[in-house]
């Protein structure tokens, strides 16, 4: 048989192979195969060529292919290996090499996928390529030569005459396993081999009971934000059932090869996720209470003891009896709260002379405005403390109008109260009304964004933090933040901090699985420069934009690029000049407005009332003060929580588990009338501006 129709097999062989969408290579070398297939043939089968060193199977060209693709292998319908050597039958000569070679591979494991990237196949002497072609050319397909007259004499056999043809080994790859991304070969392996391995790990440490165990947790309410993670869950229970009824195949690391290949990136690395360490914690015999708690820390360090504790039947029945025999189910039978329920003549504020203040007031006439106007418009107006404002100023004041900014979705309120009048308190205090943060919190959050979960810094002269890949920028992709001074150094991963400035990347993150975050701030001085931030994306992939924010003086600037983008994108240049901060924009602002409950942002809305919350109503001094002004309009659109476990007296607390089950499985549905607005813990800075009218019209504003 000639080496052109032997090549031709091996050719038709590899079409088989690609037709399975994915191709590997063997942990067997490519200089492994071509010992194995030189020296497996017969010595009739390779003759002396020339060289009495050489042979007539021993060619440079077809040495090189063999080393370079000769491991190239595919997992065929039943799970085992196939490779270019497989199937081929008929090939005279050549039948002994290729059984040997087909053998080796076909009992060999799996080391990485295989690709070839464009750039390299065109640095390669293999043919002209482009990036358009179907199909691009794998090694030298032949070339020809006519011997010089020094080298017929050497050696003899040839004659100087005559051109010689040699074919050698080539192949023809669809165009589907070229990468043109621009990656190196390296960064595409690693990233399948990352995915089989951990999902490999995840298959085997982590036991079927623990992903059902969580998928109940989440479902009880016993981990915090849980819900968000419940779709993960599911899909890698499918997988371990699946997993399950493979598992003690001979063939199960070619299966894991197989499944991981095309499966999202965050369901094959779903042990890396917070999720995943939760099942593994669990997994490796960690106290299920622990387990739960240092997730609720994780998810949310000032929130954290919000969530429900896992509860057996007994518990349940427990606290049922108790509830029932103390008299307490009135009490949990709980709605929204109206402005009618509020007794004006115990918290109406008034000022009566003796210097007391008394904890509310209702305002009735008062015309809201349709007039947006910028938070910059508020930079000069007159600050007040909030012990100042409801002391001397609120008394005099006939209306209130409270300005609402987009980053007060944390401060959103609702009071919930008893439907029942008359019956008993579950608080720790001497009334049954409670509250509500937005989220169904008991409180706001401290974390100001997610900058501060993964550990950077919000405070300081100036801050830029860049975010992707949520909900509105989804993109497993390498965005980088950087920040080029002009009379110092550029910020970023292989700088991260300016030896002249000390600006300091603090939070640098590589292709996040979950919301990626990047931070740069400066804690003490800002030498008079310029600093222009951008954001460049490292290896050009497909995205869907990003978030930034950039924090000076008290003002915060919002950014949203929609567009999937390659290289850099600038977002805004800071100039000091003689210590004063100033800021010129290269993408739009997005300080647009938004509905927050109902209500548009950037405007004044009308206050119903403010007041205290209702653990500081009458005699009660109970626990964090917080102040509420409730906003006209302001309608709350989710299941509201009619009482937090924090707030229960202490003979409910001693039920602490089931009563965070009730309190999740119980939700208040929105109605119509509610007391809703914002809300502000005495014990966390914040401000809100205000627009008075009384004795003359002022504009406010209330540091907390």
């Amino acid at each position: 048989m000639e080496f052109k129709d032997f090549n031709k097999k091996i050719q038709s062989q590899f079409e088989q192979m690609c037709q399975s969408g994915k191709l590997f290579r063997s942990n067997i070398s490519g200089a492994k195969v071509w010992e194995t297939y030189l020296n497996s043939f017969k010595t009739e089968n390779n003759k002396t060529f020339r060289d009495p060193e050489s042979s007539e199977h021993n060619c440079n060209s077809c040495n090189n292919f063999i080393r370079r693709y000769g491991n190239i292998v595919a997992i065929n319908a039943e799970g085992k290996l196939e490779s270019i050597f497989s199937n081929i039958d008929n090939v005279d000569q050549y039948t002994d090499s290729t059984k040997a070679c087909a053998e080796l591979l076909e009992n060999s494991e799996i080391e990485s996928v295989f690709f070839e990237t464009y750039a390299e196949l065109n640095s390669l002497p293999y043919e002209s390529c482009n990036k358009t072609q179907d199909k691009f050319q794998l090694g030298v397909a032949v070339n020809f030569k006519k011997y010089t007259q020094e080298e017929v004499n050497k050696f003899g056999v040839v004659n100087p005459e005559d051109v010689y043809e040699f074919n050698h080994f080539h192949l023809y790859l669809p165009s589907q396993f070229v990468d043109k991304s621009g990656n190196s070969i390296e960064k595409i392996m690693a990233n399948y081999r990352d995915k089989h391995q951990v999902f490999k790990r995840a298959m085997e440490e982590i036991p079927l009971d623990t992903l059902n165990l969580v998928r109940d947790l989440i479902k009880q309410g016993s981990l915090l934000d849980g819900t968000a993670h419940l779709h993960a869950i599911e899909l890698i229970i499918e997988e371990k059932n699946r997993y399950e009824l493979c598992k003690n195949s001979e063939t199960i690391n070619n299966w894991f090869w197989v499944f991981t290949y095309n499966l999202d990136e965050r369901v094959a690395k779903f042990k890396n996720t917070l999720i995943g360490v939760l099942c593994t914690e669990l997994a490796e015999g960690m106290e299920l209470n622990k387990a739960c708690e240092n997730w609720n820390k994780r998810v949310d360090p000032v929130n954290y003891h919000k969530a429900t504790a896992p509860i057996t039947q007994r518990q349940i029945k427990e606290a049922q009896k108790f509830v029932e025999e103390n008299g307490y189910v009135e009490s949990f039978d709980r709605r929204l709260a109206t402005i009618d329920d509020i007794k004006v003549n115990e918290i109406l504020h008034s000022n009566v002379g003796n210097g007391k203040i008394k904890t509310a007031s209702i305002f009735d006439n008062v015309k809201p405005t349709s007039t947006q106007h910028k938070r910059s418009e508020f930079k000069g107006v007159e600050e007040v403390s909030i012990e100042k404002f409801m002391e001397d100023i609120l008394p005099g004041c006939t209306s209130v109008e409270a300005y609402l900014e987009n980053k007060m979705e944390g401060n959103l309120v609702t009071l919930t109260k008893a439907s029942e009048d008359n019956s008993k308190s579950i608080f720790k205090w001497l009334n049954n009304y409670s509250w509500t943060f937005n989220g169904n919190l008991a409180g706001k959050s401290q974390i100001k964004e997610n900058v501060k979960s993964v550990g950077g810094k919000i405070e300081g002269i100036l801050r830029c933090s860049l975010q992707w890949n949520d909900k509105e920028t989804p993109g497993i992709v390498d965005l980088d933040l950087h920040c080029r001074e002009s009379k110092g150094e550029e910020i970023y991963y292989s700088n991260k901090k300016s030896s002249k400035t000390k600006g300091w990347l603090d939070v640098d993150m590589i292709d996040p699985t979950e919301i990626g975050i990047e931070n740069i701030t400066w804690q003490k001085s800002l030498p008079d420069m310029e600093y222009r931030f951008f954001v460049k994306n490292f290896n050009s992939q497909s995205n869907k934009g990003f978030k930034a924010e950039i924090e000076f003086n008290g003002n915060v600037f919002n950014y949203h690029y929609t567009n999937d983008f390659r290289g850099n994108v600038d977002i805004a240049t800071i100039t000091v000049k003689n210590g004063e901060l100033s800021i010129k924009h290269h993408l739009p602002e997005t300080n647009s407005s938004k509905e927050l409950w109902g209500l548009e942002t950037n405007k004044f809305h009308k206050v119903n009332l403010v007041c205290l919350s209702p653990n500081h109503w009458g005699r009660n001094q109970v626990g964090n003060l917080h102040f509420m002004f409730m906003l006209d309009g302001c309608k709350c659109d989710t299941l509201i929580r009619g009482f937090h476990n924090e707030n229960l007296i202490p003979e409910l607390l001693e039920h602490r588990k089931v009563m965070e089950v009730l309190g999740t499985t119980n939700m208040i549905e929105p109605t119509d009338k509610q007391l809703s607005g914002l809300g502000f813990n005495s014990t966390v800075k914040d401000e809100l501006v205000l627009r008075l009218k009384g004795t003359h019209k002022r504009i406010i504003k209330i540091k907390f």
